[in-house]
């Protein structure tokens, strides 16, 4: 006999957030709301040294006479704040003051050995050297905006170059994006203060045609921006699915709608607990009560929330679900009694993020004999490890950095007897070299080897910045700092596993005083190095003469405080595509290439456009497998479905009891049960042969009449 009954089901914006995909939307602690903050640019594809260009003849000198003109477009000029942003220098100690009209409004940029003196990166050489480019924020009156071209202009009266202002090339468009191939000519220069301008010949030798790197960070709400649930079990179940079907269905969206802003919800159903499965039907606008097709009990929606008015946002700030629930006949006696499961769910990035076919470095793999250099490891983590010493000693050329090539960074060196040779000691704890080469050629060595792995910067801010990588650790189901320079990781110092960087930062942020902004940088922050040894980590010092934390160059300690601040390319397929270059290793960051972590202590970086406080988006999960078991029309037969996020995936491997693995690519899986103890175990592969960490299920099941 069939009956029915009724489940509601509450998620909170809290709850909704947790596993859901947020596109130019963001939480904010109490509801979903979309993004705060504009970034106008038209520089970021060509930022750095161009090909062919010395001198630093990328910049522009400013001094009595020079003038520079920057043009951006507005659509709508309200906001709450706005902020100018430029990439250039200040000599050391500067006494002139930068000059600014913006659309007639004028406005001073004091030296900021007065206007932030806690700033000393900007004007002495102790903090990473004001020779080296900074991003430079200025406040700016919101009234002085204007909807359509706005007008900056930028000069000094002093007799000397005071001030720089980096130029982006028309000529590295191409090499830096896929889409805006050529620079928009809103920069020009005047050589005899303002009378007369010419845009065709920037840079100090007036050689370089091109876009100031001059920018607007504006904070107001974006014009719209979506948010995409996770997949939603309309009876809201855990553990072993029951066999039922959905009958009507009622939505209801929680969403603050001020004057002048939409959202407009879609929804779709499936009977997988899959979102990339097959079965799935079209998004449809949801217009009233929703009524479940029959047999899809699952159900995924995205809000599109949009606005007329960037001073004001709709917010989601929850769902509730009712369902009317029909339990359906079964045959068979063999009853379910205990249900267990280990697996790791899938959390997935609201970005995309582009991983290195394995195959594309399997020149690399054969050419430094990689799996020799962990034939004997004991464990993943530790040929991860040997991987990381064989990057630290490992032989470097030069990177192109206009064409990002790993064979040009690594080319084997044999010695008589044809082995590979390695470094030996260095002198000191730092290897000699560019720090990214090293740690890109971890990240090429790890990907060959079926590892993802990926490179992140990391800074203080507006200063000093130093190249790191991550690595997916499926041992530990997270991803892990490494540092290729000094052979190192950093551990938590009670339970050993290794941090990610995410977990670094937050781990820094409980010693710091106050936020890391440009005005206050982390040096302030933290002026005594002494309250470093209050983080809560611990150094890998591993079998080496000097220690990471006491070092000739830049002391290792010290790069624990640019832990906060992260950002990072959102690829790392250099071998198959040296385009777009995502970094010239000549400047200050700040491309749009780079997707930015930040926190309550190191908070947004106003040179980036892309950026996320979750954590989910900064460190998605890999290569798990999440089951999701349901009975069947028959009892003792269940149906397992396996989501994964898994790079370059190839097959999942099942293990029922203690029978041999069985591959299959994709479907679900029917797992007969017998009575007694039943075991499930599964885990992925992906092409490179590399297995994910073991999901494992167990029921006990019983006959009975």
């Amino acid at each position: 006999m069939e009956c029915s009954k009724t489940v509601c089901l509450a998620l909170d914006a809290s709850a909704l957030q947790e596993r859901g995909q947020l596109r130019n939307v963001r939480y904010d602690g109490t509801g979903i709301a979309l993004n705060d903050r504009v970034l106008v640019e038209d520089d970021a594809p060509a930022i750095g040294q161009p090909q062919g260009v010395d001198d630093r003849a990328w910049f522009e000198r400013l001094q009595r006479g020079v003038a520079l003109r920057k043009e951006l477009v507005l659509d709508d000029a309200r906001a709450l704040r706005a902020h100018l942003v430029f990439a250039g220098t200040e000599p050391d100690d500067n006494a002139s003051p930068l000059y600014l009209q913006i659309n007639g409004v004028d406005a001073v940029r004091p030296p900021s050995k007065w206007a932030h003196p806690f700033a000393r990166q900007y004007y002495t050489s102790d903090w990473g050297g004001s020779h080296f480019d900074n991003w430079f924020v200025v406040d700016i009156p919101t009234g002085a905006l204007c909807v359509g071209r706005n007008e900056i202009l930028l000069w000094t009266e002093s007799v000397e170059p005071s001030w720089e202002i980096m130029v982006a090339a028309d000529s590295e468009y191409a090499r830096g994006s896929f889409t805006r191939l050529e620079h928009p000519d809103r920069s020009a220069k005047s050589r005899d203060g303002g009378k007369t301008w010419d845009s065709k010949y920037l840079g100090w030798k007036d050689e370089i045609d091109g876009e100031y790197c001059v920018r607007l960070s504006l904070e107001r709400y974006t014009r719209s921006g979506v948010y995409v649930s996770p997949v939603i079990d309309l009876a809201g179940q855990n553990g072993i699915k029951d066999f039922l079907h959905v009958g009507q269905s009622r939505i209801c969206w929680d969403v603050e709608l001020p004057a002048e802003c939409v959202a407009r919800v879609r929804s779709r159903f499936s009977a997988s607990p899959l979102p990339n499965s097959t079965g799935w039907s079209d998004y449809a606008v949801l217009d009233g009560p929703l009524q479940a097709p029959e047999g899809q009990r699952y159900a995924q929606f995205e809000i599109e929330l949009s606005t007329n008015n960037p001073l004001l946002s709709p917010i989601l700030r929850g769902v509730f679900i009712e369902s009317t629930l029909v339990e359906c006949a079964r045959s068979g006696t063999l009853y379910c009694r205990g249900y267990r499961v280990e697996d790791r769910r899938v959390v997935r990035s609201s970005v995309e993020y582009v991983y290195e076919d394995f195959a594309a470095l399997a020149d690399l793999r054969k050419d430094f004999d990689l799996d020799g250099v962990i034939a004997d490891a004991r464990g993943e983590f530790d040929a991860q490890l040997r991987l990381l010493r064989w990057a630290y000693q490992v032989p470097l050329g030069a990177l192109d950095p206009y064409a990002w090539r790993y064979s040009d960074l690594l080319q084997p060196q044999r010695d008589e007897e044809g082995h590979i040779v390695l470094n030996g000691d260095y002198g000191k704890r730092r290897r000699d070299g560019h720090c990214l080469y090293s740690n890109l050629a971890l990240v090429a060595a790890c990907t060959a080897m079926g590892y993802p792995a990926r490179w992140v910067n990391i800074s203080a801010k507006h200063t000093y910045g130093h190249e790191v990588a991550e690595v997916w650790s499926n041992e530990f189901g997270k991803w892990v700092f490494m540092d290729a320079t000094r052979d190192y990781y950093l551990y938590d110092p009670d339970g050993g596993t290794p941090l990610s960087l995410v977990e670094i930062g937050d781990r820094l942020s409980e010693v710091m005083s106050g936020p890391a902004t440009w005005e206050f940088p982390v040096q302030w922050r933290i002026p005594n190095k002494a309250a470093l040894s209050g983080v809560r980590v611990a150094y890998r010092e591993g079998n080496h003469p000097y220690s990471v934390r006491s070092d000739d160059e830049v002391e290792g300690e010290d790069l624990l405080m640019y832990k906060g601040h992260i950002q990072m390319p959102l690829r790392n397929d250099f071998a198959s595509n040296p385009h777009p270059v995502p970094w010239r290793l000549s400047s200050n960051w700040g491309g749009d290439q780079f997707y930015c972590y930040y926190s309550a202590l190191f908070p947004r970086k106003e040179e980036y456009g892309r950026q996320t406080n979750r954590w989910q988006d900064f460190n998605p999960t890999l290569n798990g497998a999440e089951l999701f078991v349901c009975e069947t029309d028959r009892r003792g037969v269940l149906c397992v479905e396996i989501d994964t996020e898994t790079p370059h995936f190839e097959a999942f491997l099942v293990r029922v009891d203690g029978e041999d693995e069985l591959a299959l690519e994709a479907g679900p899986f029917v797992w007969h049960l017998h009575e007694g103890t039943n075991r499930l175990q599964v885990r992925t592969r992906n092409t490179a042969g590399v297995c994910g960490a073991a999901s494992r299920a167990k029921v006990i099941a019983h006959h009975q009449s």
